[in-house]
């Protein structure tokens, strides 16, 4: 548990034409729950696209552990990625403005140059997390703001979308997509027990955002596929509110 410290314009691709990506994932154990990029994958090959992927992801880790992740760096290097998505440690951006001006932006600027500079034309999409399911208790005394779901999941848009902007970055908005499906009060099963990280289900959701996101395609064309155990119409409707919040809207993110 990570503990507070005391004191675009996108690219569109052609719609309906089978595409192919590389792209590499760097971050923790958000992205490997549920082996996220699995799913992603999984989800353009059932809309004919196509996906090669490698991931450093390590449990907790920070953008600035990943500055000085040697198996991080070489892949970035490797590779002739068309995205490297790049997420932060699930409670940094979230803790006050000061120390995520000192903790988070100067990592996240550093990576974004790395990969800038192996590959000009490669671009980073942060991925925009979610408050916890109850806000970060374990640092609320320190910081009131992050006390409920709400308020912490404010701040990690918030900061999230700094660093999109300061890095000419794009962003993959999952927390936006939950945070509508929490609003709404739809009966979805987003966390694990630990109030967290992500169900399969969470996971899914996610992954419909990311895929969205890289290929620029109308997620209400995404089949149901029996072996993910979710209903057809829990299906349905995870597509339509992507639509509604990311492919709708592509200009805010």
């Amino acid at each position: 548990m990570k503990k507070l410290l005391s004191f675009l314009i996108l690219p569109f691709l052609s719609f309906g034409q089978a595409d192919s990506l590389n792209i590499l994932y760097i971050g923790n154990s958000y992205i490997n729950s549920n082996n996220l990029p699995g799913l992603i994958s999984s989800i353009a090959n059932s809309m004919g696209d196509y996906i090669n992927y490698n991931s450093s992801l390590v449990g907790g880790s920070t953008l600035q552990n990943h500055t000085t992740n040697n198996n991080t760096l070489n892949l970035i290097v490797d590779g002739n990625w068309d995205y490297v998505v790049l997420q932060e440690q699930s409670q940094f951006p979230s803790f006050p403005l000061w120390q995520v001006e000192q903790d988070v932006f100067p990592y996240a600027t550093e990576l974004c140059q790395t990969i800038y500079a192996n590959n000009e034309c490669s671009d980073v999409v942060f991925f925009m997390t979610w408050g916890r399911e109850n806000g970060d208790q374990s640092n609320c005394a320190n910081w009131p703001p992050i006390c409920t779901y709400q308020g912490m999941d404010d701040l990690l848009r918030e900061r999230y979308l700094m660093m999109t902007d300061e890095n000419d970055a794009q962003v993959s908005p999952v927390g936006a997509v939950w945070r509508h499906i929490r609003d709404a009060e739809y009966n979805l099963d987003l966390y694990n027990s630990d109030g967290s990280h992500p169900s399969f289900l969470g996971s899914y959701i996610a992954a419909v955002c990311f895929y969205t996101t890289f290929f620029q395609k109308d997620p209400l064309g995404i089949p149901w596929n029996s072996e993910f155990n979710i209903s057809e119409n829990t299906v349905e409707l995870i597509n339509e509110i992507v639509k509604y919040v990311v492919f709708d809207d592509f200009d805010q993110w």
